[in-house]
Order: structure tokens, then sequence, then C-alpha cells
């Protein structure tokens, strides 16, 4: 039994396995065409970023949330009509 490697595209998002002869290789998705790297199992990969696991879920979440609702934090100003705005009325 051939060994194969786990690949997942980011183009398209399809995940399907690869004859491990290609690890270290580049090639096409062949559901999108996007060129992938086939990843080799044999060689060491440093993680790109350090992760924090002092950081509580509740902090982690606070965090998103504040990610999602953008500049501003999400607050809307209530929308006045014309004269309200004019005399500064509520």
């Amino acid at each position: 039994m051939a060994s194969v490697i786990h690949v997942k595209c980011m183009g398209c998002g399809k995940s399907f396995n690869v004859d491990a002869k290609f690890a270290g290789k580049k090639g096409k998705c062949p559901v999108c065409g996007k060129v992938i790297s086939i990843p080799d199992p044999n060689e060491k990969v440093e993680p790109a970023y350090d992760i924090n696991v002092d950081v509580a879920d509740h902090e982690i979440k606070a965090v998103a949330k504040s990610i999602a609702m953008g500049p501003g934090g999400g607050y809307q100003q209530k929308k006045r009509g014309f004269f309200a705005r004019l005399f500064g009325k509520k």
C-alpha cells in the first residue's frame, strides 16, 4: 500500500489525497486549477506564529467579536430627520 499525503486547496477548499512520491513538489488542483504545494511529511515545519496558550477562551471570543464588528465597534448612529439634524434636536 502506497503512502499518501492529505492536501487541501486554498483556492476552492477541496481536500484530497496525493501519492507520497509528489512530496515537496507543486501541482495544480484538479478542481479549480490553482497551484498548490504538496508538503513533505519528513520536513520539519516551523509555525508561522507563536500561540499563547495562556489566553482564555472568552478573551479570544472578545477579540474575534471586535474584529468582526470593525472600526467603531458596530455602533450605528440613529438616523435623524432633516429638521432634527438642522436644529440639533434628538
